[in-house]
């Protein structure tokens, strides 16, 4: 967005997002936290019964399409757990049905993602009613050129937080690190032994590996992008992102761990809600 290298451009980009007409502005790694939390217990369930185990993510649509059409078997392996932009979007819709209700309006819901994949995701039956357009990095890019925004030169505006595990979700790895922490924060005595997919041949070779019973794990995270999410083809730039940036940001979370970013963020809708 034409910032120094490294410069978090988050808190800028609500306030050009207000400036193009959005009213409210969040962060979809908070949906991450809500997917967690959801994905861990449905892991819990399946470690308990050994059943359809290793639990295989559901967040990636192209590596879902990928089992869907490759590797069909493992189809009942994948997590019911909806994708962080999916669980956000019925957090928010739900929260304003009501008031949308009572002021005769519609609130219309906008996703802004790294992925061009999520569009595809957007025009399923289950989607459509929450997400009601998806636009990729480049496409909102466009759109503040069009608008002459020059990022540089904005205020920072506030943005909802996430916990740390939320904000690692979109690299490698991230969303393994995220289901052991939530095994944990419910005293899980579970052993997670996961295998992060770097990119659609890892998830390919990791497929290919267990059908004929030569990977050892009990969870899969598939991620189509090598790099995970931060090398989707909606970036902005397409060389090699470095994840350890992604980790900093993550320590910059005020709530550490996904129980209190959840508990946080409903405390304060339900406050705001009240007033």
């Amino acid at each position: 967005y034409g910032l120094p290298a490294g410069e978090n451009v988050l808190d800028k980009l609500v306030t050009a997002l207000k400036i193009m007409g959005a009213d409210e502005v969040y962060d979809t790694i908070f949906g991450a936290d809500l997917t967690v939390r959801e994905e861990s217990a449905e892991f819990l369930r399946r470690l308990e019964t050994g059943e359809n185990l290793p639990l295989m993510t559901s967040c990636c649509p192209s590596w879902v399409r990928y089992v869907e059409q490759e590797r069909p078997q493992f189809l009942k392996n994948l997590s019911s757990a909806l994708s962080p932009m999916q669980m956000f979007a019925t957090v928010l819709k739900d929260r304003y049905r009501a008031k949308d209700a009572a002021d005769g309006r519609t609130t219309f819901h906008i996703a802004i993602m790294p992925c061009t994949a999520k569009k595809a995701e957007n025009q399923l039956d289950s989607v459509k009613p929450y997400v009601d357009v998806v636009l990729t990095f480049e496409e909102l890019q466009a759109l503040f050129d069009s608008r002459d925004i020059d990022l540089t030169t904005l205020e920072e505006d506030v943005l909802d937080n996430a916990s740390y595990y939320g904000r690692i979700f979109a690299r490698s790895g991230g969303l393994s690190d995220a289901v052991k922490e939530g095994l944990k924060e419910q005293s899980i005595d579970f052993e997670a032994k996961p295998c992060a997919c770097d990119g659609i041949e890892e998830c390919r070779m990791a497929l290919l590996k267990k059908s004929r019973n030569a990977l050892d794990a009990n969870f899969i995270e598939g991620m189509a992008c090598v790099g995970g999410c931060i090398g989707g083809a909606g970036c902005l730039t397409h060389g090699e992102k470095d994840k350890t940036e992604v980790d900093k940001y993550g320590q910059e979370a005020l709530e550490k761990n996904i129980s209190d970013s959840i508990g946080v963020y409903f405390a304060s809708k339900n406050t705001a809600d009240d007033a």
